[in-house]
């Protein structure tokens, strides 16, 4: 029998995840919470009525409404249902909703100059107040949270919150690739391995304006394999093929971040040791293939692929998302280009942020975009 709970559970993501979990005989117990009551309460039932179409055996879903940021709900809820594993699905203000929060001028380069670095703020805030719920809670279970991954996770390792992976964007670059191999090779998916190093900036490049020779420069590391035989240099020898990539790769579709997680999900209640790619697994700065055994992420290298290899792979891509470094206590700097762009734009000038500042620059971010769209 296991518990999962998932934290923000009525937004976009949170209630495919919720519709896809409550479908996996591992999960016995689906804790689904968020504030939204009739929203959250309706997804609940159809989670139920899900269950009882689709599977034979008995699982239990339990709505909870309460107010996330009120001081003690998460632990509170935590304390009380003791996942196995929690999905921290919860962010105040999505990239989509920011997408629509200013003048369209002003996003398209805000969105391609500053890129989504340098509004960590605002993506980091929550997830900081849920993992320090969870530790107030006893660290009970597991954490997948969702955030930012690449960045937002090794900076809650950085402040001693370390959850225990991400979820989405490599994952879902991941099986792009895995799709494009096959079907030009004519063969089923589950015959093609992908080798896959990558970033959130790759999977934001898929379906941005930016230009192929960036891409080239902070390239992931990739290797296709057909039943045990490589055939890269046939895929990257086609110029078609990273175009190609980028029409295929899924834009705004919350059901593959959805998909991402529970499949990690099942692998940690599992503690099967089977690879699979994984967003920031043990809170790494970017995805790549793991294996979750005695209970945690262990990353599983390409032969002749080290770590460092792997942090220049990050560090490359990390630079190009907007961000110039992460320190081990948690402090983030941000690119030049970056923070000048938010502060030309947006009127945020934010070079260095520090953990504790996180939560009132947050608020003097949202209070800058809030402002923008009055006076447009």
């Amino acid at each position: 029998m296991a518990t999962v709970a998932v934290f923000g559970s009525a937004g976009a993501v949170g209630l495919e995840i919720a519709r896809t979990m409550v479908l996996q005989p591992d999960v016995t117990r689906l804790v689904l919470v968020d504030i939204a009551e009739d929203k959250m309460r309706n997804e609940a039932n159809d989670c139920a009525m899900l269950a009882e179409k689709m599977r034979l055996e008995a699982v239990e879903v339990v709505p909870v409404v309460t107010d996330l940021t009120r001081d003690g709900a998460i632990a509170e809820v935590l304390a009380r249902y003791q996942p196995d594993v929690t999905v921290q699905a919860a962010i105040p203000i999505s990239w989509y909703t920011l997408a629509n929060s200013v003048p369209k001028d002003i996003w398209k380069r805000v969105n391609y100059e500053a890129r989504l670095g340098p509004f960590l703020p605002l993506l980091l805030s929550f997830p900081i107040r849920f993992m320090e719920g969870w530790r107030d809670a006893g660290a009970p279970g597991k954490v997948i949270q969702l955030s930012f991954p690449d960045i937002v996770n090794p900076v809650l390792a950085g402040m001693d919150l370390a959850p225990a992976c991400g979820s989405g964007n490599t994952e879902n670059l991941c099986s792009t690739l895995r799709m494009m191999v096959a079907d030009r090779l004519g063969a089923p998916t589950r015959e093609i391995d992908i080798k896959l190093i990558a970033h959130h900036f790759h999977s934001w490049f898929q379906r941005s304006p930016a230009e192929m020779p960036e891409l080239q420069q902070n390239m992931f590391h990739f290797q296709a394999f057909c039943r045990s035989h490589e055939v890269t240099a046939e895929m990257l020898g086609d110029p078609s093929f990273l175009q190609d990539l980028r029409k295929r790769y899924p834009y705004q579709r919350p059901r593959f971040a959805a998909t991402s997680v529970v499949k990690n999900t099942l692998r940690m209640l599992r503690n099967d040791g089977l690879v699979t790619h994984v967003a920031s697994p043990a809170c790494m700065g970017g995805g790549l293939d793991a294996r979750y055994v005695n209970g945690g992420w262990q990353p599983v290298l390409p032969q002749g692929v080290t770590l460092d290899d792997v942090e220049a792979i990050f560090a490359r891509a990390r630079h190009a998302d907007g961000v110039e470094s992460i320190g081990t206590d948690g402090t983030v700097t941000f690119t030049d280009r970056g923070n000048g762009a938010m502060a030309e734009l947006l009127g945020f000038d934010c070079k260095v942020l520090k953990p504790e500042e996180v939560h009132a620059r947050a608020e003097e971010l949202l209070h800058c975009i809030k402002t923008l769209r009055a006076a447009a």
